[in-house]
């Protein structure tokens, strides 16, 4: 029951990760040239969600705590009545909850650039809407998430011309609305794949012996048939790899081929989006088979390294 339970609620937001608890790192909160704002990701750490705010943080020099979620108890988010990660707590003067990832991207990229607002006055912003999913689950969706909220010359300075900024906010839609949904059938598209993720899981992970046998073996079944679900849920071609292959691709024709990255000699949010979503493969089977057969890898290879500087 227990890994079923972890493998539905992993499976919906395409995450892999079951139970690592422990914390992963620690970066100084103190050293943030942003000002003083000190941040706590709470995460599961192959989520891809998460992993499209790492990638933000990461890239804009922002130090951070990670808490490793459990994703079956999330006692570390019992402080929260959203559920959900990722969530960051951000202190810039007085304690603030963020919620969804493409919100926290928005407001804390809103709260580099303009120095006008107070980081609470921005996310005011990203007001949640309370709507009922087909399953007929309670949601929050936010309207205007992929919205920088800029003056008119703070807009001009980041967006030159308007195309630029429509341009990024379709491909940060695109990489939640489409691209996360791949990962999942991918990763657990045979059982042979299956049981390498969960393999990759508990390496990653503290179980005793017993229990990563257990998540191992018992958890990759599980994913298996969710997986399976997904597919048809999302429409998936019988070979999952084509579709993925198929948005891969597509996401490097948009690029062009006189652009480093989508933002041009710099990543934007969209390509810290594409990137954190992919990443989340890195070390599987669906990973090695992307990088072979579509175009991404030179500006993969380009993202890990501007990251990583």
């Amino acid at each position: 029951r227990l890994v079923l339970g972890a493998a539905f609620a992993l499976g919906g937001s395409a995450g892999l990760c079951l139970a690592a608890r422990q914390r992963l790192r620690e970066h100084s909160a103190a050293e943030l040239p942003a000002g003083n704002l000190q941040l706590t990701l709470y995460q599961y750490k192959t989520c891809p969600f998460c992993s499209k705010v790492r990638a933000f943080l990461d890239y804009h020099g922002l130090p951070y705590e990670i808490v490793e979620v459990n994703p079956i108890m999330r006692k570390e988010i019992k402080f929260s009545s959203y559920r959900k990660v990722p969530i960051l707590l951000a202190n810039a003067g007085s304690p603030l909850q963020l919620n969804d990832s493409s919100v926290i991207i928005s407001a804390i990229k809103t709260y580099l650039i303009s120095r006008r607002n107070s980081l609470e006055e921005i996310v005011s912003f990203y007001p949640p809407i309370k709507t009922v999913s087909e399953q007929g689950k309670e949601v929050f969706e936010y309207q205007n998430k992929y919205w920088l909220m800029l003056d008119e010359k703070e807009t001009k300075r980041v967006y030159p011309v308007k195309e630029v900024r429509v341009e990024e906010m379709k491909w940060r839609k695109w990489a939640d609305d489409w691209l996360v949904h791949l990962i999942s059938p991918n990763v657990y598209r045979t059982p042979k794949e299956a049981l390498a993720s969960f393999d990759y899981i508990v390496r990653e992970g503290k179980f005793g012996t017993l229990e990563g046998l257990f998540a191992k073996y018992v958890g990759a079944v599980a994913m298996f048939f969710v997986s399976k679900r997904l597919k048809k849920r999302h429409q998936l071609r019988d070979d999952v790899r084509e579709d993925l292959y198929e948005a891969v691709n597509e996401w490097v024709k948009a690029i062009g081929k006189n652009r480093l990255f989508m933002g041009g000699n710099q990543p934007n949010l969209a390509d810290l989006a594409v990137y954190g979503v992919l990443r989340v493969m890195e070390g599987l089977e669906a990973f090695d088979d992307m990088i072979v057969h579509t175009n991404i890898q030179p500006w993969y290879q380009r993202m890990e390294e501007v990251i990583q500087k």
